[in-house]
């Protein structure tokens, strides 16, 4: 089992805040870069490759302004809308998913799927390949179904609306 902090040892008295209707909870700027770093912290980084995408981070980092990339990237490089290491582009998946991208490809304005996703995709909120949805299990937890949902459904429901409110597409490991 992992060991997870007491909520009042990790985030003050921000539990508290929930047990009310209100639709706002006050939220200090310590408490908050905490949660992203959790957040953040179980992605994919890869140092050389931000570096290499990124040489404004590399100057930052030569001239000691971030001791690397990765802690660059935890504090703002996310909130920046940087990425983390190189996505993986499942084509296929890509355009079919997004037929607008097909179109742009053959209109000559992207040249690939990789292309739009690096450059557009990721910020508008699209995924660079099939999530691999865990059907009954995504559709009990986000969708409140209480009958079988077939894998397309849940599928959908995760790249339309899911993926976008951080819900797993399965359970975690």
């Amino acid at each position: 089992m992992v060991n997870i902090p007491h909520p009042r040892v990790a985030f003050g008295d921000l539990p508290d805040q929930f047990k009310t209707d209100a639709d706002e909870v006050k939220l200090p700027r310590k408490i908050l870069a905490r949660l992203l770093d959790l957040y953040i912290s179980s992605w994919d980084f890869d140092e050389d490759w931000y570096l290499t995408t990124y040489p404004d981070i590399a100057a930052a980092v030569s001239s000691n302004g971030f001791p690397s990339g990765w802690a660059h990237f935890r504090a703002v490089g996310y909130l920046e809308g940087r990425l983390g290491s190189r996505p993986i582009v499942d084509s296929e998946w890509y355009i079919e998913t997004y037929p607008d991208v097909a179109e742009a490809m053959l209109d000559g304005k992207v040249a690939s799927a990789a292309e739009h996703f690096e450059n557009f995709g990721y910020a508008e909120g699209r995924l660079p390949s099939k999530p691999g949805v865990d059907a009954q299990w995504y559709a009990r937890r986000y969708m409140r179904a209480r009958q079988s949902v077939e894998e397309k459904q849940a599928h959908d429901d995760f790249v339309r609306r899911g993926y976008r409110e951080l819900a797993l597409p399965a359970p975690p490991r």
